[in-house]
């Protein structure tokens, strides 16, 4: 379970349009106490997004909590999120408050609502329709002074059309809804939020602070990210670790960009890569990119590949991706 107390403030890193409309929306939904939900692809930030929520609004001196539904069984959620008495389920010595009650007086995040079974979604339209609960093993209403801000990479409209998600619980949730902008549409801010990472991880792990040279900037630039933030994060973690000079290159981010001209405006062939370097290049974005939007569960990841799970880990050790999977994980 996630949670703070309010007082440890984040920040969106940039100056794009994209940026400066998104700040202007958290401004204005923070001051309404009422149920958000926060839409935007895998690793734009959506979680940061719900945190600047919380710390605009009224709530901010109380906790913020988090529930990730993508990685809670979902014969959990009940239990996880409205607490349980003592022998209510297999195991349970003690009574769990539930993670309502851990948010009273301050904000609770479900992160990929989009995943709950319907029967989930029935019991927390529920709660938001009646503001209180019940604990499983007991029949004693408990009211709670929380705001739910919900998250999704999912397309809840086609969901609710198909039946997988419920139309009431939708428009409960989604009466003020926030699209977080994908990092491709964010022009500049990527080179502010590259620079952000390298200081961060510099200090983290005390290793020389270094800049981006050139070809890093355009290489960066000319990316599509389809991991956005996150998947940024993680190619500044490599790029700090394989530089071994005093700025980073596009060859340490694992971006390389080849030049469009020689000096004499022919094409330079050196800068042409192999077809070999090119189909290795694919692949380990291939898998990268699978990582990612399965949120670092290998057996999905495999599954969208269309490759074994134990040939997706053979493929991670000979990309050198193990610290990419630690960080999806």
């Amino acid at each position: 379970m996630g949670s703070y107390n309010g007082r440890s403030c984040v920040e969106l890193v940039g100056s794009s349009p994209a940026i400066i409309g998104l700040q202007r929306v958290i401004r204005r939904f923070a001051a309404i106490d009422a149920p958000v939900l926060i839409v935007g692809e895998s690793g734009s930030g959506k979680e940061m997004v719900a945190n600047l929520l919380h710390q605009h609004s009224r709530r901010l001196g109380g906790p913020f909590v988090t529930v990730n539904c993508a990685a809670l069984p979902d014969t959990l959620f009940q239990s996880e999120v409205f607490g349980y008495e003592r022998g209510a389920v297999t195991g349970a010595e003690h009574r769990n408050v539930g993670r309502i009650l851990a948010a009273e007086g301050g904000t609770l995040l479900i992160d990929e609502v989009g995943d709950l079974s319907l029967d989930n979604q029935t019991a927390l339209l529920h709660f938001l329709e009646e503001g209180s609960f019940e604990r499983l093993g007991s029949c004693q209403p408990i009211k709670a002074d929380v705001r739910i801000v919900a998250a999704t990479h999912a397309d809840l409209e086609s969901a609710c059309r198909v039946g997988h998600f419920r139309e009431d619980l939708f428009y409960r949730l989604g009466a003020l809804r926030i699209q977080v902008p994908p990092l491709r549409k964010r022009g500049d801010d990527v080179l502010a939020l590259a620079r952000r990472f390298i200081n961060q991880f510099a200090r983290q792990y005390e290793v020389v602070v270094r800049d981006l040279d050139e070809r890093a900037v355009r290489a960066l630039l000319a990316h599509a990210w389809p991991g956005n933030v996150r998947e940024l994060k993680n190619r500044v973690l490599q790029a700090l670790a394989m530089s071994e000079g005093a700025t980073i290159s596009d060859q340490d981010l694992g971006l390389v960009v080849s030049e469009q001209t020689s000096g004499n405006g022919s094409q330079d062939l050196r800068e042409v890569p192999s077809l070999r370097a090119c189909r290795k290049r694919a692949e380990r974005e291939a898998i990268m990119q699978a990582l990612q939007a399965a949120g670092g569960n290998v057996q999905s990841a495999a599954a969208h590949l269309r490759v074994s799970r134990a040939q997706l880990y053979r493929l991670i050790k000979n990309h050198q991706l193990d610290h990419h999977l630690s960080a999806a994980g």
